[in-house]
């Protein structure tokens, strides 16, 4: 191993037991005048500012809460990498450490995904349901794939996408004899996409899809939907569908350690 590389690694173990310690001075001693951290959604620029994210209580905390391993040296940088420990649930990380001669010119975080959640039994929970129920009053409408019949992934969007109990979906389809419906007569699989922007929140629903007759189900399912897919057909000459879910996975946002209550809910 060159001198240089050596020389590299011991810079960046020392960044990392200072990071860990909360010992600023010495970070600030290692970074260039201009350095930049960057993490997701933050570009921080000069050693002062660096160093007082670096030796933030937030930052600090999120580091202690990993298992780091020791430097590797890449073609153009050191890696710093952090292993998730299960008994504090904080996400991994990878931290890219580049140089400019013998200063620390670059810090960058990645987070690393978590494992996903455990399975549970499919229960739409109350604030998902809640959500889709109101999905195109509050500008969310759902997202529909279906399957044509030359086997192409068709999407569309769904705004009468409802609730129609624990596991189960409901909308109404202005056109019973469209694309749409042929299409699931002859292949029921179906998945919808519900994301919400302002929250971060992103669930992926997979089921099959039915058309129901019965004239209870029919109005029950008509009645449900918003006010305007009403009024596009108040004669009621469409079609009831009802989505038998099978999974369901999402979180309902992100915040600073990462997915908020994360879900998948599998059909026994």
């Amino acid at each position: 191993m060159s001198a240089v590389v050596q020389g590299a690694l011991d810079r960046a173990a020392r960044l990392q037991t200072a990071v860990l310690a909360g010992q600023g001075d010495e970070v600030r001693a290692l970074l260039a005048p201009d350095a930049v951290y960057m993490a997701l959604g933050k570009t921080i620029t000069g050693a002062d500012a660096v160093g007082t994210e670096l030796t933030s209580d937030a930052t600090r905390a999120s580091w202690n809460a990993l298992r780091w391993q020791a430097p590797q040296a890449l073609a153009d940088a050191v890696r710093l990498v952090g292993e998730r420990d299960p008994k504090h649930g904080e996400r991994g990380a990878i931290v890219s450490v580049r140089f400019a001669q013998e200063r620390i010119e670059r810090v960058m975080v990645q987070r690393i995904p978590p494992p996903p959640p455990a399975a549970q039994p499919l229960v739409l929970p109350p604030a998902l349901r809640q959500a889709i129920d109101a999905n195109l009053l509050e500008k969310h409408p759902m997202l529909l794939a279906y399957v044509g019949p030359d086997g192409q992934p068709v999407l569309s969007f769904r705004g009468s996408t409802q609730v129609h109990g624990d596991d189960r979906l409901a909308m109404w389809v202005r056109n019973p004899e469209g694309a749409f419906i042929r299409a699931i007569r002859a292949n029921p699989r179906v998945s919808l996409m519900y994301r919400n922007e302002e929250q971060r929140s992103t669930y992926q629903f997979q089921g099959r899809a039915r058309v129901v007759d019965e004239p209870a189900e029919r109005q029950r399912i008509f009645d449900a939907s918003a006010p305007a897919e009403r009024a596009h057909d108040f004669a009621m000459l469409g079609a009831a569908v009802v989505v038998d879910l099978d999974r369901v996975e999402g979180w309902a946002g992100v915040g600073p350690k990462g997915q908020i209550d994360p879900i998948c809910l599998v059909r026994s």
